[in-house]
This record gives C-alpha cells, structure tokens and sequence, in this order.
C-alpha cells in the first residue's frame, strides 16, 4: 500500500473565495467606479469671486484628458470585474486570461494616473486664476488604487 498523496492535477477544482473577503480584484471594481465618478466631479474652480461662491468645472468640462481617463477607468472596471466573476465561478476564464486582465488593470491605470497626473501639474488656462479641486485629487487617488489593485491580483493568480 502506498503512503504517497497523490499530485493535485493541473486543472483541478480551486478552492471557493470566501464570501466576506475583498480581494485585489474587488479593489479593482472599486478604483475603476471612482475613477470614472470623478471625471463628472469638480477639477477645478476659480478663486476670483466673493467667498464661498466658486464656479467649479468638472474634469469632463475643463479637459480633453478627463476623456481618456474616464475611458480608464471603464476598463479598469470591466477587467477587474470579469476577474471577480471568474473568483466567484460565475465565469470561467483561463489562468492566462486572468493575468491578461490584471495587466489591463496596471496599464489603463497607469495611463489614467499619467493623464491626471498632467492636469495635476499643468492646469488649463487661466491657470493663474484656478485651483485644483476634490474630484482631481480623487481620480489620482483611484489611478493609484487601480494600479495596486492590478499588480496585487498579478501576485495572487495562482
């Protein structure tokens, strides 16, 4: 009689994510939604004007770039959400799928960190008589958060 386990298949059944856990991908879903919030929320306001009475322009009105971005942030949505249904088994994708989509996740938002990361530092005309805004702060934030989410389901494929 033989002691030996016996060597898990290539291929066998994986073990069911727990419900409760909030994996990378699940960050992913998160970051790309913020993101794309953040296009239609104040970038920038302008600081002539009595207090408290600022005319504010979302990223989608002050900026072509806030376009690209927004276009990020659907596919950092649409790639980490089709990874999330392949953890939850609604989808099946194979393991190279999975870590095609994960490295859609790091280069979309990385190129939404670029194209934020430049309204970041060089504001439109009249930059003098502008101030960055809350929207433009929260969609560098979920760049960020969309490039960890990407790279942590990179290390976690098995």
């Amino acid at each position: 009689m033989s002691t030996s386990r016996p060597s898990p298949r290539r291929g066998a059944a994986r073990r069911l994510p727990d419900p409760g856990r909030v994996g990378a991908p699940a960050v992913g879903v998160l970051a790309g939604l913020l993101l794309m919030l953040a296009v239609f929320l104040p970038w920038y306001a302008t600081n002539l004007g009595p207090p408290f009475a600022a005319t504010s322009a979302n990223g989608w009105e002050s900026t072509a770039l806030a376009k690209v971005t927004l276009l990020m942030g659907l596919l950092v949505t649409a790639a980490a959400a089709a990874v999330v249904l392949d953890e939850r088994r609604v989808i099946s994708l194979q393991r190279r799928h999975g870590d095609a989509l994960a490295w859609v996740v790091v280069g979309a938002a990385t190129i939404g960190l670029v194209a934020v990361g430049y309204r970041l530092l060089v504001m439109p005309e009249p930059a003098e008589f502008l101030s960055r805004q809350f929207g433009l702060y929260l969609a560098a934030a979920a760049c960020v958060g969309g490039i960890l989410s990407g790279l942590g389901q990179v290390a976690i494929r098995d």
